[in-house]
Parts: C-alpha cells; sequence; structure tokens
C-alpha cells in the first residue's frame, strides 16, 4: 500500500519522461576561404535525428528544442580575428556568433552554446559560417560542434 500525507486519494505516479536517445558530434578541419560555409564529418552519431545533410549542413529531427555546443580553434595571422556565425535554416544567427582575435601567437578561439526551438515544427539546418581578416593568408581551423536534445515537443 502507497503511503499518503492525507486522507485523500494518492495522486497518480509522476510519467516517466521520455527517453531522447539520439545526439551527435561533427568534427570540423578547414582551411577555407574567408566568408564560406564550414565542412564538417561525423565523430559519433547516435540514432539518426540528427545528421549531415551535406558537407556543411547539420539537419535536426522535427519536433525537438535542441542544444548547440561549439567549439572552434584556428591561428589567423597575428593580431588579426576570425568570426564564427551560426546559421538556421539559412537566416544567420548574430546572438549566436563569436568574434575572436588573434595576439601576437596567432591562435584564437571561438566556442558558444546555445538552445533553439526552430526545428519544432519542421526540419532544421544548422550551418557555420566562417569569416576572417583579409591579410589572413593559412586559417588552419578545427574544432567540433555538438548537437543534443533537450525537449520533444511533438
Amino acid at each position: 500500500m502507497d503511503k499518503c500525507c492525507c486522507h485523500n486519494p494518492c495522486p497518480p505516479a509522476p510519467v516517466p519522461p521520455e527517453s531522447l536517445n539520439f545526439y551527435a558530434q561533427f568534427g570540423a578541419s578547414n582551411n577555407s576561404a574567408s566568408g564560406t560555409y564550414l565542412d564538417f564529418f561525423p565523430v559519433f552519431q547516435e540514432g539518426d535525428g540528427i545528421q549531415l545533410e551535406n558537407d556543411t549542413t547539420i539537419l535536426l529531427a522535427p519536433g525537438y528544442l535542441y542544444l548547440i555546443n561549439y567549439l572552434f580553434l584556428a591561428t589567423p595571422e597575428a593580431n588579426n580575428y576570425m568570426q564564427i556565425l551560426p546559421y538556421i535554416n539559412g537566416s544567420p544567427r548574430l546572438l549566436y556568433s563569436f568574434f575572436a582575435p588573434a595576439g601576437a601567437e596567432r591562435n584564437a578561439s571561438a566556442s558558444g552554446s546555445f538552445t533553439t526551438n526552430e526545428a519544432i515544427s519542421a526540419e532544421g539546418r544548422l550551418s557555420f559560417r566562417l569569416t576572417y581578416s583579409p591579410g589572413t593568408r593559412n586559417i588552419d581551423l578545427t574544432g567540433a560542434v555538438s548537437v543534443t536534445p533537450l525537449q520533444n515537443y511533438s
């Protein structure tokens, strides 16, 4: 018999949350021209809710709130910069972008973490655009993007 602290019937037990058993991480290793989208490759992938649509676009299954994390390291020329700008469904998301200045040693890093609900009603498309100083000859960018569903809305 269940214990209750009152004389009324006990409320039903809570329903456990749905298991969100898909997630993915994609790596990038680029020496792309400024103004181009980064190319990705799968690092690991569980399930098929998150996948590469092509080399530059991560496809998000509809019906979910997603957590996106990214980290990129690069070597623009000394005292120059790089910028990472996420695009969701073809639109730039300046709020989630990162401007990374490089010091005298040429090293720069850009990282960000954000949630998006833009795949709730239809598939979402996520890409990242790289821009850097005109004087940079060789950017040597590496990094990763991790995508995790947080909540099912379907």
